[in-house]
């Protein structure tokens, strides 16, 4: 940085000097002076490689997370067409409903991965919904139970199956391991018991099981 005076006119009398310095900028040194040696201005070529890896991965689980879920509602969503479209009665197909979380939603046969990607699944060897016995149905905690865990003692479940409506209220809501086996006692009464993983909003595989049970209505 250069230092300079300047002169200032005052008036017809001429010129004074001007005691304040003015600073005006210097040429710019060789900028490599300047770079610190311990932070080099490029990255090396083996971190940009990384970087572009980790970046492609991303990009393809974000995809196919994407790809899954739409793919998944779009299922579910046909499953409620045909289900309206009184296909209901020749293939058996079971609607749940439950107004306290807007849920509607058609339970499909069985608990294998397939099947729980399509929606919630009848558990097999458990009792026909809407009969005398314990009907467990059991589903994903991110997809169509996502808000299972909002219900209450005394909320309304209804199962529509072959032209029938079933209401049940809810009547135990509980946390337990998923070696515990007893929610899949049988029943002499009509009951409905709804499974998902807990805690509902954990990252990776959760290590407990939420359970609802509710009670056929009039049983």
């Amino acid at each position: 940085m250069q230092v300079l005076r300047t002169s200032v006119r005052t008036g017809p009398r001429g010129f004074i000097r001007n005691p304040l310095p003015v600073l005006q900028p210097a040429q710019w040194r060789n900028r490599k002076s300047f770079r610190n040696p311990k932070f080099p201005a490029r990255r090396s070529g083996a971190r940009n490689i990384l970087s572009i890896i980790l970046l492609t991965t991303g990009g393809i689980l974000c995809t196919y997370v994407s790809g899954t879920y739409l793919w998944m509602f779009a299922e579910q969503k046909k499953l409620l067409h045909d289900f309206k479209s009184q296909k209901a009665a020749s293939d058996a197909l079971t609607k749940l409903s439950i107004p306290r979380i807007g849920m509607q939603v058609v339970v499909v046969e069985g608990t294998s991965s397939h099947s729980l990607l399509l929606g919630p699944g009848h558990m097999t060897g458990t009792a026909i919904p809407g009969s005398t016995g314990n009907a467990v149905i059991a589903g994903h905690r991110d997809t169509f139970f996502r808000h299972v865990h909002n219900l209450h003692n005394g909320d309304d479940i209804y199962i529509v199956r072959s032209g029938k409506e079933f209401h049940y209220v809810v009547v135990r809501k509980k946390v337990v391991r998923p070696t515990d086996l007893s929610v899949l006692r049988s029943s002499n009464q009509g009951e409905l018991t709804l499974i998902t993983c807990y805690p509902t909003h954990v990252i990776g595989p959760a290590p407990q099981r939420l359970i609802i049970v509710a009670k056929l209505a009039g049983s």
